[in-house]
């Protein structure tokens, strides 16, 4: 299979409802690109805020998250480019990269945006993945799990999801509720978001169980893990 020549970007920005007084104003920008015979496309719907006040920050977080989630256009790039890759498949064959968001927690203080990303380039399925950008707006800082756990908690966070995770499926063990081990090695740099009164560990496809489960996400209510998150986080206030 060989492309033809890209079709011009096409992009468009939508706003979105007005937010509410503690909140700031999240804005959808999309963008869009194809190969001519759109037998391979990509297309990115990625957030950008106003209202924060601090128009410096603003800048900041809004660049970061531009820079997060256009990386679909580069690996759509190299993908075309590839046409002894793409030649081995059936002509009538579309591939596609796309990015989408969702926003799980917004205040004048943080916003926790997660990415949604699916992409097709051959085989049984898709794949697609999430993750999570949680931003404390004060500053632009990017917290990671140490920047919400108390230190040497990682190992009482791994057993709250490991019980949360047997009761979601109803099982007795991590084994017997599908997963590839029977317990679970959290490390700092795993992916989560926040939800209003709540820390969601999010465990994408293949990352602790099979293709078929889908992924998995993980809700710990700050009331049953405060004794292992630190004082006065921005989201939540003990």
């Amino acid at each position: 299979m060989k492309f033809a020549n890209l079709l011009i970007v096409i992009l468009v920005i939508t706003t979105s409802a007005k937010a509410e007084v503690d909140s700031l104003i999240i804005m959808k920008k999309e963008f869009y690109q194809a190969t001519e015979d759109t037998s391979a496309y990509v297309k990115i719907s990625y957030p950008q805020i106003s209202g924060l006040g601090n128009s410096e920050v603003q800048g900041k977080i809004n660049s970061f998250l531009e820079t997060e989630f256009m990386q679909a256009k580069s690996w759509f790039d190299d993908f075309v480019a590839d046409t002894d890759y793409t030649s081995e498949f059936p002509p009538d064959w579309v591939f596609s990269f796309e990015t989408d968001f969702r926003v799980t927690f917004n205040s004048k203080d943080f916003i926790s945006v997660v990415l949604d990303y699916y992409e097709f380039t051959g085989g049984a399925h898709g794949n697609y993945y999430s993750i999570g950008y949680n931003i404390r707006t004060s500053d632009g800082k990017v917290f990671g799990i140490s920047d919400i756990l108390k230190p040497n908690s990682l190992q009482a966070l791994n057993e709250f999801c490991a019980e949360e995770i047997m009761n979601m499926f109803d099982a007795n063990s991590l084994n017997e509720a599908g997963l590839f081990e029977d317990e679970l090695n959290i490390s700092e740099d795993q992916d989560f978001y926040i939800i209003p009164n709540a820390l969601v560990i999010q465990f994408d496809p293949y990352e602790v169980a099979p293709y078929a489960m889908g992924s998995i996400d993980v809700e710990l209510e700050f009331s049953k893990i405060k004794n292992i998150i630190k004082d006065n986080l921005p989201f939540y206030k003990k």
